[in-house]
């Protein structure tokens, strides 16, 4: 048998290509841990829970609280969660947000008890109410402490469009057809949208603004809270419709009771008059850092659809 004992004979310059590419490889090896740990330290998505809280949270019934789809998930999350957060902390339920693709699919998650509460549209819950068997049992307060909103038309600072009746021949963005805001127009300020030159509904209000601001359409249409962000941002506030019940928390007529009295009482106890509700709010979605009322469905009778 025979072997072979050639040996490999390293030259100085393959040995310094070696050693660089040793120090090369433990290099990108260290910095790569180091931004592993980094993001590790730095991360703020997950709160740590002594092992004593994550005990206790694991003990409480899971509720799935669900929203409409009127802004995209990561927006949904980023000021929902925080709300769901503190109903878990302050009862004896763990919430959990359930998102959805639609309008409609909330409602259906009520239907099918996939979520025992929801955030709901004004415009669905009127339409949706009887036929899904849904309750409204609080709505959120705006600025001034009233439970109202307006839904508002909006255009690029830049823009002629200085009233309603500007709008003939104009490109209109439109929110989700199933919401309050695109149809204020036709329903309470009686413009006739075959005066359009087009209209486009988006699923998301934020949608309607991006739209508008890259240049795809002369005007849009949202609620008050989505226009109050972009004012310093491009665009102006041309008109506003007249006061419109906030949008309601609704549970449907299979909603355990004890849950409805934990979400109705908890969220009632919020008095941003006081600093540490003024804290609690500050990472909550606008339209809901100043507080809740009780809701009835005579409120949303008058709304005018």
């Amino acid at each position: 048998m025979h072997f072979n004992s050639k040996k490999t004979i390293l030259t100085p310059g393959s040995k310094m290509r070696k050693n660089l590419f040793l120090g090369v490889f433990l290099l990108v090896v260290f910095l790569a841990s180091w931004y592993f740990l980094y993001m590790q330290l730095t991360d703020i998505s997950v709160v740590p829970r002594a092992s004593g809280a994550q005990s206790e949270l694991q003990k409480k019934p899971v509720v799935y609280f669900g929203v409409i789809s009127r802004y995209s998930p990561h927006i949904l999350y980023e000021g929902y969660q925080p709300l769901m957060d503190y109903l878990t902390e302050k009862t004896a339920y763990h919430f959990k947000l359930r998102l959805s693709h639609s309008y409609r699919e909330t409602i259906e998650q009520l239907k099918s008890r996939r979520v025992a509460a929801a955030f709901l549209g004004t415009y669905i819950y009127l339409r949706s109410r009887r036929k899904a068997h849904l309750h409204c049992i609080l709505k959120p307060l705006n600025r001034e402490g009233r439970p109202f909103f307006h839904s508002v038309l909006v255009a690029p600072e830049n823009s002629s469009i200085r009233s309603i009746r500007d709008l003939a021949g104009k490109r209109l963005a439109l929110p989700s057809p199933l919401s309050y805001s695109a149809h204020w127009l036709s329903t309470q300020a009686g413009f006739q949208m075959k005066q359009l030159d087009s209209a486009h509904y988006f699923d998301f209000h934020n949608t309607v603004i991006y739209e508008l601001l890259k240049g795809n359409f002369d005007a849009g249409v949202v609620k008050d809270r989505v226009a109050n962000e972009f004012l310093e941002k491009g665009i102006h506030i041309v008109a506003r419709s007249r006061l419109i019940p906030a949008s309601p928390i609704v549970v449907s007529d299979r909603t355990d009771p004890l849950i409805t009295e934990a979400i109705t009482n908890t969220l009632l106890q919020i008095d941003i008059r006081q600093a540490q509700y003024q804290k609690l709010v500050r990472n909550w979605d606008a339209e809901f850092q100043n507080g809740f009322m009780i809701a009835k469905d005579s409120d949303y009778e008058q709304a005018g659809l």
